[in-house]
């Protein structure tokens, strides 16, 4: 699983340009988060088809960093998320991106030691 993270111009229809030209390819996005920060909107994404959207972002001339992005089902209960992070903080590993996919209970996250945390997490 491939995560694409990107920024986009503050301004109306901006994430609706790429979110369009990714469904035009036919590309599901499968786990999103979008916020703006300091009037830059900040996005990253994980989509069915990672060669599908490379594609359509070098075409819209997105500039995008590329990393690989971990899926792990936690219990939907209070702790669960801290206990992932703190697993992961105890061996070392640096989480660089962490949200919730479409599928319930799925947290979907980066960080910077993938082997380390794939084995952690039997993944």
């Amino acid at each position: 699983m491939q995560e694409f993270t990107f920024y986009l111009g503050n301004r109306p229809g901006a994430l609706l340009e790429v979110v369009s030209a990714l469904a035009e390819e036919g590309v599901n996005i499968e786990a999103i988060a979008a916020l703006t920060v300091l009037e830059e909107a900040v996005v990253s994404m994980v989509t069915d088809a990672p060669d599908r959207a490379r594609k359509v972002l070098k075409k819209l001339e997105v500039g995008f960093e590329e990393r690989e992005a971990l899926s792990l089902t936690i219990p939907h209960q209070p702790g669960q998320l801290a206990a992932v992070l703190d697993r992961l903080a105890r061996e070392g590993i640096n989480v660089l991106s962490c949200y919730f996919a479409v599928e319930k209970n799925m947290l979907i996250f980066t960080v910077d030691d993938v082997a380390r945390a794939k084995a952690i997490f039997r993944l």
